[in-house]
């Protein structure tokens, strides 16, 4: 990454797999990558780091949706950037961008150029 400042992602899905994949991908494009499997835990770590650029989230998942926490974090957060994933066809996310699954690095280097657009 040319900046100095490395920036921080944070990659939410309830599939360890799944997830462990982003963050690697996302780790070898030069982030600095924190993962929770779900809506609660990413919460928790929003709230104790105010570093964070970039919320990835998978929509799918058990208690929390990635809509329902993208909603919570964009009203705690307003300058936080949000984009969610989805294998399923029908989920069509209104207010942040959407990215199916699965993905390549094509298209979380696009998440990552957002990411490096935020001050």
């Amino acid at each position: 990454m040319s900046s100095s400042v490395r920036k921080v992602i944070l990659v939410v899905d309830d599939e360890a797999l799944v997830r462990m994949n982003a963050v690697d991908m996302f780790e070898d494009m030069g982030f600095e990558v924190l993962e929770a499997g779900d809506g609660a835990e990413a919460l928790a770590m929003l709230e104790a780091r105010s570093d964070v650029s970039l919320l990835f989230s998978d929509c799918r998942m058990p208690i929390m949706t990635g809509p329902e926490l993208a909603a919570i974090a964009s009203q705690r957060w307003p300058d936080l950037r949000i984009v969610l994933v989805s294998g399923y066809v029908n989920v069509r996310p209104t207010e942040w961008p959407l990215i199916p699954k699965p993905y390549d690095t094509k298209a979380l280097e696009t998440v990552a150029a957002q990411a490096n657009a935020t001050a």
